[in-house]
């Protein structure tokens, strides 16, 4: 009986861990190399990453060791910003809710990265 109430005290521990746990995924699935930046609700910047086509990852305010202490936690809804490597707009999802999927085709914008021109050919 013992070894029954130590398993559902790591349970407990465990889904109390999780509770505090905010997160977003993220799906590239654009043709173009991105930029995706998380904030908070604060406006916080809460994590940033480049992303090649068809990649995927996933932010948890865990990460940052927020979520630990109240005051730390990060502001829900999130804000998720979409740019081109440029450092041009591609698109912007406002109030994402933690646990939310966020494709970059999804979030309002131009969705459209120029290419860089090949300038060799210049002779220059």
């Amino acid at each position: 009986m013992k070894k029954f109430w130590s398993v559902i005290a790591s349970v407990i521990i465990c889904l109390q861990g999780t509770a505090w746990a905010n997160s977003v995924s993220l799906f590239n699935d654009s043709e173009y190399t991105l930029k995706a930046v998380i904030y908070d609700a604060n406006g916080t910047l809460l994590g940033e990453f480049v992303m090649n086509p068809r990649d995927a990852t996933d932010w948890s305010d865990n990460d940052m060791n927020f979520g630990t202490e109240t005051q730390y936690s990060s502001q829900i809804p999130y804000t998720v910003n979409w740019s081109c490597m440029s450092g041009n707009p591609y698109g912007s999802c406002n109030n994402v809710a933690s646990g939310s999927v966020v494709t970059a085709q999804s979030c309002g914008g131009a969705q459209e990265c120029q290419q860089q021109q090949d300038q060799q050919g210049d002779g220059y």
